[in-house]
């Protein structure tokens, strides 16, 4: 049985990757990128992002998680984020964290990577 929160980390690879893909080929062709996809993708990356959150942090019970804890981490997912990772995965939590802003950012790094081969 594949585990939720793998399923929300696929989701947020599949999904930084596609959107990536589409900016950097509107970059490349020099067109605007008008896709409601690319539009709401940090929304929804940010929605994913704490849905894996929530779900992950089900594997460690020393987090102490009150009855609104889904919503807390929601409006402070931002802030929160470098807390529980570093709380529950040490430095390995860190390389996550980097990961997870390389995938945020991965529209930009290949339209960076284009300029940078033209």
């Amino acid at each position: 049985m594949i585990r939720l929160s793998v399923t929300y980390l696929a989701g947020l690879v599949a999904g930084s990757v596609l959107v990536a893909a589409y900016e950097a080929l509107a970059y490349w062709r020099d067109v605007e990128s008008t896709s409601a996809v690319a539009a709401v993708w940090p929304g929804v990356f940010l929605l994913l992002l704490v849905l894996w959150i929530i779900e992950d942090s089900k594997a460690f019970p020393a987090i102490q998680k009150p009855f609104e804890y889904g919503f807390l981490v929601f409006m402070l997912a931002l802030p929160y984020l470098p807390y529980y990772l570093w709380r529950t995965r040490r430095a390995y939590g860190l390389l996550m964290l980097a990961g997870f802003v390389a995938l945020y950012c991965l529209g930009y790094l290949a339209q960076l990577a284009i300029y940078a081969a033209s």
